[in-house]
């Protein structure tokens, strides 16, 4: 089964985007959406931000947004 970051970075490529550009398209720094696609959530401040992060790319790369928060809270064991 593919990771989150698999997921962003497969969408990302299948766009022909850099993270350059997504991260100027929806005002999140590339180093945040570098570690979302790398799995290194632990790279960003909270988890309050990286599920934030999370809704904005997924959203911007036309992914399914609740499905890929319910992976990233099954996994992470965050709290809604």
């Amino acid at each position: 089964m593919e990771t989150i970051g698999e997921r962003l970075r497969r969408a990302r490529e299948a766009k022909n985007l850099s993270l350059e550009s997504a991260a100027e398209a929806i005002r999140i720094r590339a180093g945040y959406l570098q570690a979302l696609e790398n799995d290194e959530f632990e790279k960003i401040v909270a988890p309050t931000y990286t599920k934030g992060f999370l809704r904005s790319y997924a959203d911007y790369l036309g992914l399914d947004v609740s499905a890929l928060l319910q992976d990233y809270q099954r996994d992470h064991l965050v709290e809604s």
